[in-house]
């Protein structure tokens, strides 16, 4: 998947409140390879990367709204 041009954590929440999970982890790691100290942005990135693991074990993304509340 192709980084936009413009990345933000905006963006990636809006992405990710939209149903875009691969978008969103996408932004978080272009963020991250940007910005590898910002905490908020690796922690963000290892939390959906583990729930998007731990829901396609279970086939759906079931904790979906679990995800962006975070």
């Amino acid at each position: 998947m192709e980084t936009p041009v413009m990345v933000s954590a905006t963006l990636a929440e809006i992405y990710l409140e939209q149903g875009y999970i691969d978008m969103a982890v996408t932004i978080y790691t272009e963020l991250v390879r940007r910005e590898p100290g910002n905490k908020a942005y690796t922690g963000r990135l290892s939390f959906l990367k583990k729930q998007c693991k731990a829901d396609e074990k279970k086939g759906v993304l079931k904790n979906f709204k679990k995800l962006w509340k975070r």
